[in-house]
């Protein structure tokens, strides 16, 4: 049997699964470290959630993601054609949306939730920093799973 050649990937798909990795391995640390810490510090799971949230400070390494878009050779950013610089537009205004979305939804759903429910009229300051953290966790996913989607998309209609 022969081993079929593999395709190399374009700099943009490395970039997207890179990104997706880095936030697999955040969500892994973080299932591992909740029961750790309700072992340790014999505390329930619920209390053990929130500190356990500092894992996903792994996800800076998102920052290295721009390595993929190098070019090493020239010591210069690489350069996208057409299609692929349309891809990445695409994904940036579909995570941006979902960013918004995601952000306006959190600050109304905290608010009505803690006001009406809760009969509390300020929402805690420990909230503001987690929201801008997931949030922006939505973007950097939403963003790397429509450049892959797209690709294999231009892929299909390659193919046709």
């Amino acid at each position: 049997m022969k081993v079929k050649d593999s395709v190399p990937l374009a700099p943009l798909q490395r970039y997207a699964w890179f990104n997706l990795i880095v936030f697999a391995i955040a969500v892994a640390l973080y299932l591992m470290a909740v029961p750790f810490f309700e072992w340790r510090f014999h505390i329930t799971l619920t209390r053990a959630a929130l500190p356990s949230l500092g894992v996903f400070g792994v996800c800076g390494l998102w920052g290295l993601g721009n390595y993929f878009l190098k070019d090493h050779q020239r010591r210069a950013r690489v350069n996208l054609d057409e299609r692929e610089a349309l891809i990445y537009q695409r994904a940036g205004m579909i995570g941006v949306v979902l960013f918004w979305e995601v952000f306006v939804v959190l600050c109304m759903g905290v608010w009505a939730y803690l006001s009406y429910v809760r009969h509390q009229a300020t929402i805690p300051v420990g909230f503001l920093p987690f929201l801008v953290m997931l949030v922006f966790i939505v973007f950097w996913v939403t963003q790397s799973i429509a450049i892959l989607v797209q690709y294999k998309r231009s892929a299909a209609d390659d193919a046709l």
